[in-house]
């Protein structure tokens, strides 16, 4: 390891020593814990207790903590703005890519009318969120879906990881993740259910309000097999986008935009990978990179 990517590693590690402490009111237990796991030693799973007194339980593992900091440490995708200003107003989501629950549950603890529908295909990381929502007793607003939404309906490959890593995500029909950098067999797969976001609209208890997408490159596929109309009642957006043979963010944006749904903010530190803000209504533009 080179000295400057050694720094960068000691300045991330001691940014989230901190970001324990000021974030989880059970700060000691983690950093033992966490520590603990890199010599064998600890917990197998966490139990992340916020300062505000919500339980988020996951696999003791960095791919499966992470979301865990990026949600309640950094906010990584404003949810007071995805929420909007009226704090008593009815908003229904649909959170593709839900993984263990951390922003399906923050959300829904931060407004008492906020409704979700959670897609989640890893079995493991389905199993965690639903404890999650039960142990949070958000279950009557929280919905747990164990399937993922694609281009089609039916069954798909998901490239497992295990452990409730974020980094799951389905293969293409070559066996390959769809950035195509693993090769086949590489990793270990399960067949998982897959609906589509026109089914998943349709299945919802009332107009999308709001859309949450993170599925690790599937979010081509997933949003151009979809109807323009079923996105007419969705006010706000905010996606990840990743790197697939094929497909660039322009062409998704422009799709988007077609829907009614404009780039309000964009962050992107490297090509073809980022995470965009999109909104109908122009007075809820944000400063930011387009």
């Amino acid at each position: 390891m080179s000295e400057t990517k050694g720094l960068r590693l000691v300045a991330y590690e001691a940014r989230r020593v901190a970001q324990t402490y000021r974030t989880f009111a059970n700060w000691p237990a983690l950093l033992a814990d966490m520590g603990g796991a890199r010599v064998g030693r600890g917990a197998e799973e966490l139990t992340f207790v916020t300062r505000s007194g919500l339980r988020v339980t996951c696999p003791n593992v960095p791919g499966a903590r992470l979301p865990l900091y990026e949600q309640y440490a950094d906010d990584c995708y404003d949810i007071d703005w995805l929420l909007g200003s009226s704090r008593d107003a009815p908003v229904h989501v649909i959170d593709i890519g839900a993984h263990v629950g951390a922003f399906a549950i923050n959300l829904a603890a931060s407004r008492p009318a906020v409704r979700i529908e959670c897609y989640e295909p890893s079995p493991q990381s389905a199993k965690y969120l639903r404890r999650n929502v039960d142990q949070n007793r958000l279950s009557d607003r929280v919905t747990v879906h164990e399937c993922a939404l694609a281009a089609e309906s039916g069954s798909a490959l998901l490239d497992d990881n295990s452990s409730a890593s974020v980094h799951n995500g389905l293969l293409c029909a070559d066996g390959r993740l769809v950035d195509g950098n693993d090769a086949l067999g590489s990793r270990g797969t399960v067949t998982v259910a897959t609906s589509t976001f026109d089914q998943a609209v349709r299945a919802a208890r009332g107009p999308i309000d709001v859309v949450k997408m993170d599925c690790e490159g599937g979010e081509y596929s997933l949003v151009y097999a979809s109807s323009l109309a079923s996105w007419a009642s969705v006010q706000r957006v905010v996606m990840e986008y990743h790197p697939v043979a094929g497909e660039s963010w322009a062409a998704l944006r422009a799709w988007l935009g077609q829907a009614g749904l404009t780039v309000v903010r964009h962050e992107s530190n490297a090509p073809s990978l980022g995470t965009a803000w999109l909104s109908r209504t122009g007075e809820e533009r944000r400063a930011g990179g387009g």
